[in-house]
Protein backbone atom coordinates (compact mmCIF):
# COMPACT_ATOMS: atom_id res chain seq x y z
CA UNK A 1 0.00 0.00 0.00
CA UNK A 2 3.16 2.42 0.92
CA UNK A 3 4.27 1.89 -2.88
CA UNK A 4 1.10 2.41 -4.43
CA UNK A 5 0.90 5.72 -2.28
CA UNK A 6 4.14 7.05 -3.27
CA UNK A 7 2.97 6.48 -7.15
CA UNK A 8 0.32 8.27 -6.45
CA UNK A 9 1.91 11.05 -5.10
CA UNK A 10 3.94 11.45 -8.00
CA UNK A 11 1.06 11.22 -10.68
CA UNK A 12 -0.36 13.51 -9.01
CA UNK A 13 2.90 15.04 -8.61
CA UNK A 14 2.85 15.89 -12.78
CA UNK A 15 -0.85 16.33 -13.37
CA UNK A 16 -0.51 19.61 -10.81
CA UNK A 17 2.46 20.93 -12.37
CA UNK A 18 0.62 20.52 -16.09
CA UNK A 19 -2.15 22.31 -14.84
CA UNK A 20 0.26 25.37 -13.77
CA UNK A 21 0.97 25.75 -17.23
CA UNK A 22 4.11 24.03 -17.37
CA UNK A 23 6.40 25.92 -14.63
CA UNK A 24 9.90 25.79 -14.78
CA UNK A 25 12.63 23.68 -12.76
CA UNK A 26 14.29 25.19 -10.64
CA UNK A 27 17.44 24.90 -8.26
CA UNK A 28 18.17 25.89 -4.75
CA UNK A 29 21.21 26.68 -5.59
CA UNK A 30 20.31 29.45 -7.50
CA UNK A 31 23.85 31.24 -8.08
CA UNK A 32 25.11 28.17 -8.86
CA UNK A 33 23.25 28.07 -12.17
CA UNK A 34 23.54 31.64 -13.20
CA UNK A 35 22.65 31.82 -16.93
CA UNK A 36 19.65 29.98 -16.07
CA UNK A 37 18.60 32.52 -13.29
CA UNK A 38 19.91 35.61 -15.64
CA UNK A 39 21.76 35.98 -18.46
CA UNK A 40 23.31 38.91 -16.85
CA UNK A 41 25.32 36.37 -15.09
CA UNK A 42 27.09 35.14 -17.96
CA UNK A 43 31.07 36.31 -17.43
CA UNK A 44 29.90 37.73 -14.00
CA UNK A 45 33.34 36.34 -12.44
CA UNK A 46 35.33 38.22 -15.34
CA UNK A 47 36.52 34.37 -15.70
CA UNK A 48 35.77 31.31 -18.13
CA UNK A 49 33.59 28.98 -16.00
CA UNK A 50 32.29 25.32 -15.91
CA UNK A 51 29.19 24.56 -14.08
CA UNK A 52 27.50 21.51 -13.60
CA UNK A 53 24.23 20.92 -11.66
CA UNK A 54 22.44 17.50 -10.51
CA UNK A 55 19.34 17.72 -8.39
CA UNK A 56 17.53 14.71 -7.85
CA UNK A 57 13.57 15.67 -5.81
CA UNK A 58 11.40 13.71 -4.07
CA UNK A 59 13.95 10.71 -3.75
CA UNK A 60 11.94 8.29 -1.91
CA UNK A 61 9.39 8.57 -4.86
CA UNK A 62 10.43 5.88 -8.01
CA UNK A 63 11.63 7.51 -11.08
CA UNK A 64 10.56 11.17 -9.23
CA UNK A 65 11.44 14.43 -10.77
CA UNK A 66 15.62 14.98 -11.81
CA UNK A 67 17.01 17.65 -13.54
CA UNK A 68 20.54 18.09 -14.94
CA UNK A 69 22.31 21.52 -16.33
CA UNK A 70 25.36 22.44 -17.66
CA UNK A 71 26.64 25.54 -18.84
CA UNK A 72 29.67 27.29 -19.57
CA UNK A 73 30.59 31.32 -19.80
CA UNK A 74 33.29 33.71 -20.49
CA UNK A 75 34.31 37.48 -20.07
CA UNK A 76 35.74 39.21 -22.92
CA UNK A 77 37.21 42.12 -21.37
CA UNK A 78 38.40 43.86 -24.14
CA UNK A 79 34.39 43.60 -25.60
CA UNK A 80 33.30 44.29 -21.78
CA UNK A 81 30.83 41.32 -22.86
CA UNK A 82 29.72 37.89 -20.98
CA UNK A 83 29.22 35.47 -23.20
CA UNK A 84 27.94 31.71 -22.71
CA UNK A 85 26.08 28.24 -22.98
CA UNK A 86 23.49 26.99 -20.97
CA UNK A 87 21.95 23.31 -21.52
CA UNK A 88 19.49 21.88 -19.05
CA UNK A 89 17.27 18.60 -19.15
CA UNK A 90 14.56 17.81 -16.84
CA UNK A 91 12.97 14.46 -16.03
CA UNK A 92 9.36 14.22 -14.11
CA UNK A 93 8.99 10.90 -13.39
CA UNK A 94 10.68 9.67 -16.47
CA UNK A 95 7.15 10.65 -18.01
CA UNK A 96 7.67 13.74 -18.73
CA UNK A 97 10.46 15.38 -20.35
CA UNK A 98 11.91 18.79 -21.56
CA UNK A 99 15.44 19.97 -22.65
CA UNK A 100 16.84 22.94 -23.46
CA UNK A 101 19.95 24.48 -24.83
CA UNK A 102 20.54 27.97 -25.55
CA UNK A 103 23.09 30.96 -25.97
CA UNK A 104 23.47 34.33 -23.67
CA UNK A 105 24.83 37.87 -23.76
CA UNK A 106 25.37 40.32 -21.05
CA UNK A 107 27.19 43.63 -21.72
CA UNK A 108 28.79 45.69 -18.48
CA UNK A 109 28.01 49.65 -18.34
CA UNK A 110 30.10 52.12 -16.05
CA UNK A 111 27.59 54.10 -14.87
CA UNK A 112 30.72 55.49 -12.46
CA UNK A 113 33.29 54.59 -10.73
CA UNK A 114 31.29 52.16 -8.40
CA UNK A 115 27.99 51.20 -10.12
CA UNK A 116 28.05 48.96 -12.77
CA UNK A 117 24.77 47.83 -14.89
CA UNK A 118 24.81 44.58 -16.93
CA UNK A 119 22.03 43.99 -19.63
CA UNK A 120 21.04 40.58 -20.52
CA UNK A 121 19.72 38.58 -23.47
CA UNK A 122 18.75 34.61 -23.75
CA UNK A 123 18.07 32.69 -26.97
CA UNK A 124 16.96 29.43 -26.22
CA UNK A 125 15.52 26.04 -28.02
CA UNK A 126 13.05 23.93 -26.48
CA UNK A 127 12.22 20.40 -26.89
CA UNK A 128 9.59 18.88 -24.30
CA UNK A 129 7.80 15.28 -24.97
CA UNK A 130 5.67 12.84 -22.89
CA UNK A 131 7.09 9.17 -23.30
CA UNK A 132 3.69 7.35 -22.98
CA UNK A 133 4.70 3.98 -23.24
CA UNK A 134 5.46 4.21 -19.89
CA UNK A 135 1.66 5.08 -18.78
CA UNK A 136 -0.82 2.74 -18.42
CA UNK A 137 -4.13 3.82 -19.81
CA UNK A 138 -7.79 2.83 -18.93
CA UNK A 139 -8.51 0.82 -21.60
CA UNK A 140 -5.09 -1.63 -21.11
CA UNK A 141 -6.70 -2.15 -17.43
CA UNK A 142 -10.47 -3.37 -17.87
CA UNK A 143 -9.07 -5.26 -21.57
CA UNK A 144 -6.84 -6.66 -19.74
CA UNK A 145 -3.92 -5.77 -22.97
CA UNK A 146 -0.63 -4.52 -23.00
CA UNK A 147 -1.74 -2.06 -25.31
CA UNK A 148 -3.81 1.04 -25.94
CA UNK A 149 -6.18 2.24 -28.68
CA UNK A 150 -5.98 5.82 -27.09
CA UNK A 151 -4.63 7.70 -29.25
CA UNK A 152 -2.28 10.13 -27.62
CA UNK A 153 -1.99 14.07 -28.83
CA UNK A 154 1.24 16.42 -28.83
CA UNK A 155 3.56 13.86 -28.57
CA UNK A 156 6.15 16.15 -28.67
CA UNK A 157 6.75 20.39 -29.00
CA UNK A 158 9.59 22.07 -29.90
CA UNK A 159 9.89 26.11 -29.82
CA UNK A 160 12.36 28.72 -29.32
CA UNK A 161 12.22 31.36 -26.68
CA UNK A 162 14.04 34.65 -25.42
CA UNK A 163 15.10 35.94 -21.71
CA UNK A 164 15.96 39.62 -21.14
CA UNK A 165 17.35 40.80 -17.97
CA UNK A 166 18.96 43.65 -15.85
CA UNK A 167 21.54 43.69 -13.52
CA UNK A 168 22.85 46.51 -11.59
CA UNK A 169 25.87 46.14 -8.52
CA UNK A 170 28.60 47.99 -6.70
CA UNK A 171 31.51 45.70 -4.84
CA UNK A 172 29.05 44.62 -2.27
CA UNK A 173 25.11 44.73 -3.50
CA UNK A 174 23.31 43.58 -6.69
CA UNK A 175 19.91 43.46 -7.77
CA UNK A 176 18.59 42.03 -10.95
CA UNK A 177 15.39 41.32 -12.70
CA UNK A 178 14.84 38.35 -15.32
CA UNK A 179 11.88 38.34 -17.86
CA UNK A 180 12.06 35.24 -19.42
CA UNK A 181 9.79 33.10 -21.79
CA UNK A 182 9.02 36.04 -23.51
CA UNK A 183 7.55 35.01 -26.64
CA UNK A 184 4.66 34.04 -24.61
CA UNK A 185 3.67 38.05 -24.91
CA UNK A 186 3.27 37.22 -27.84
CA UNK A 187 -1.02 36.82 -28.85
CA UNK A 188 -0.71 33.54 -31.03
CA UNK A 189 0.97 31.69 -27.59
CA UNK A 190 -1.82 33.38 -25.18
CA UNK A 191 -4.34 29.85 -25.42
CA UNK A 192 -1.34 27.44 -26.24
CA UNK A 193 -0.85 25.51 -22.81
CA UNK A 194 1.73 24.05 -24.31
CA UNK A 195 3.81 27.08 -24.14
CA UNK A 196 5.42 28.14 -20.87
CA UNK A 197 3.90 31.06 -19.31
CA UNK A 198 5.63 34.21 -18.46
CA UNK A 199 8.06 33.81 -15.41
CA UNK A 200 9.21 37.12 -13.75
CA UNK A 201 12.51 36.42 -11.30
CA UNK A 202 13.55 39.45 -8.94
CA UNK A 203 16.72 38.78 -7.06
CA UNK A 204 19.02 40.64 -5.22
CA UNK A 205 21.60 40.88 -2.00
CA UNK A 206 24.39 42.24 -0.24
CA UNK A 207 27.71 40.79 0.39
CA UNK A 208 30.72 41.64 2.83
CA UNK A 209 34.06 41.01 4.05
CA UNK A 210 34.21 41.02 7.75
CA UNK A 211 37.15 39.25 8.64
CA UNK A 212 40.94 39.94 6.96
CA UNK A 213 43.57 37.51 8.00
CA UNK A 214 46.71 38.90 6.76
CA UNK A 215 49.04 35.30 7.68
CA UNK A 216 46.94 32.77 6.16
CA UNK A 217 45.87 35.51 3.17
CA UNK A 218 42.02 34.54 3.45
CA UNK A 219 39.02 36.43 3.53
CA UNK A 220 35.28 35.72 5.15
CA UNK A 221 32.52 36.55 3.44
CA UNK A 222 28.90 36.76 4.57
CA UNK A 223 25.90 37.04 2.06
CA UNK A 224 22.51 38.01 2.17
CA UNK A 225 20.36 37.26 -0.91
CA UNK A 226 16.85 36.59 -2.03
CA UNK A 227 15.01 35.73 -4.90
CA UNK A 228 11.46 35.90 -5.92
CA UNK A 229 9.72 33.75 -8.65
CA UNK A 230 6.28 35.02 -10.33
CA UNK A 231 4.83 32.04 -13.49
CA UNK A 232 1.30 30.83 -14.02
CA UNK A 233 -0.09 32.56 -11.04
CA UNK A 234 2.62 31.02 -8.50
CA UNK A 235 4.28 33.37 -6.63
CA UNK A 236 7.88 31.83 -4.37
CA UNK A 237 10.15 34.00 -2.24
CA UNK A 238 13.65 32.21 -1.18
CA UNK A 239 15.59 34.03 1.32
CA UNK A 240 18.92 33.18 2.96
CA UNK A 241 22.34 33.08 4.33
CA UNK A 242 25.93 31.94 3.21
CA UNK A 243 28.85 32.10 5.34
CA UNK A 244 32.30 31.90 3.15
CA UNK A 245 35.86 31.20 4.92
CA UNK A 246 38.08 29.78 2.23
CA UNK A 247 37.72 27.04 1.14
CA UNK A 248 34.67 26.07 3.30
CA UNK A 249 31.33 27.17 2.82
CA UNK A 250 28.24 26.86 4.42
CA UNK A 251 24.14 28.60 3.63
CA UNK A 252 20.74 28.27 4.87
CA UNK A 253 17.62 29.41 2.68
CA UNK A 254 13.93 29.00 3.24
CA UNK A 255 12.00 28.73 0.32
CA UNK A 256 8.63 29.76 0.12
CA UNK A 257 8.15 32.01 2.82
CA UNK A 258 4.36 32.71 3.57
CA UNK A 259 4.54 36.05 2.38
CA UNK A 260 2.35 35.35 -0.52
CA UNK A 261 -0.49 32.97 0.77
CA UNK A 262 1.06 29.80 -0.45
CA UNK A 263 0.35 26.25 0.77
CA UNK A 264 3.04 24.45 3.56
CA UNK A 265 3.87 21.69 1.28
CA UNK A 266 5.44 24.25 -1.23
CA UNK A 267 7.81 25.49 1.78
CA UNK A 268 11.31 23.84 2.36
CA UNK A 269 14.62 24.71 4.53
CA UNK A 270 17.63 24.52 2.78
CA UNK A 271 20.70 23.52 4.07
CA UNK A 272 23.80 23.79 1.89
CA UNK A 273 28.28 23.12 2.44
CA UNK A 274 30.46 23.39 -0.07
CA UNK A 275 34.24 23.13 -0.87
CA UNK A 276 37.22 24.79 -3.08
CA UNK A 277 40.47 23.48 -4.18
CA UNK A 278 42.33 23.97 -7.42
CA UNK A 279 39.34 26.46 -8.37
CA UNK A 280 37.20 23.95 -8.43
CA UNK A 281 34.32 24.32 -6.64
CA UNK A 282 31.37 21.43 -4.84
CA UNK A 283 28.69 22.44 -2.95
CA UNK A 284 25.90 20.09 -1.70
CA UNK A 285 22.14 21.13 -0.60
CA UNK A 286 19.63 19.18 1.12
CA UNK A 287 15.71 20.19 0.87
CA UNK A 288 14.08 19.62 4.03
CA UNK A 289 9.94 20.22 3.23
CA UNK A 290 8.44 21.89 6.20
CA UNK A 291 5.22 19.92 4.80
CA UNK A 292 3.24 16.23 5.47
CA UNK A 293 4.84 15.05 2.38
CA UNK A 294 8.78 14.89 3.73
CA UNK A 295 8.04 10.96 5.00
CA UNK A 296 6.83 10.25 1.91
CA UNK A 297 9.05 12.28 -0.36
CA UNK A 298 12.26 12.11 1.05
CA UNK A 299 13.18 15.87 0.63
CA UNK A 300 15.91 16.83 -2.45
CA UNK A 301 19.78 16.56 -2.94
CA UNK A 302 21.34 18.88 -5.14
CA UNK A 303 25.03 19.19 -6.39
CA UNK A 304 26.79 21.69 -8.26
CA UNK A 305 30.51 21.01 -9.57
CA UNK A 306 32.10 24.19 -10.92
CA UNK A 307 35.67 25.15 -12.34
CA UNK A 308 37.14 28.30 -12.77
CA UNK A 309 39.78 28.76 -15.38
CA UNK A 310 41.52 31.05 -12.79
CA UNK A 311 43.45 31.38 -9.74
CA UNK A 312 41.88 31.62 -5.95
CA UNK A 313 38.13 31.54 -5.46
CA UNK A 314 38.35 34.04 -2.63
CA UNK A 315 37.74 37.96 -3.12
CA UNK A 316 41.13 38.66 -2.97
CA UNK A 317 42.27 38.15 -6.56
CA UNK A 318 38.36 38.61 -7.55
CA UNK A 319 38.40 41.58 -10.43
CA UNK A 320 36.58 44.94 -9.57
CA UNK A 321 33.89 44.50 -12.32
CA UNK A 322 33.07 40.91 -11.05
CA UNK A 323 29.68 40.76 -9.78
CA UNK A 324 29.62 40.30 -5.63
CA UNK A 325 26.99 36.89 -6.36
CA UNK A 326 28.31 34.00 -3.98
CA UNK A 327 29.61 31.37 -5.46
CA UNK A 328 26.46 29.53 -4.15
Amino acid sequence: MKFNIKYIILVLGIIIANQLNGQDPQFSQFYSSPLYLSPSLAGATEHSRIIANYRSQWVSLPNAYTTYAFSFDHYISNYKSGIGVLVLRDQQGGVYNSTIAGATYSYVIDVNRKIKVRPGLTAAYYNRYIDYSKLDFADEIYRGNVSTIEIPKNEQVHHYDFALSFLTYTENYWLGATGDHLLALNKQFAQDDTYPALKIAVYGGARFKFFESVRSKKDKFFSLSFLYKNQAGFNQLDFGANYENDPFRIGIWFRGIPAFGQTADLNAVVLLVGYSFNNILINYSYDISTSRLLASTGGAHEISIAYRFSSDWGGRKRKMGAVPCPYF
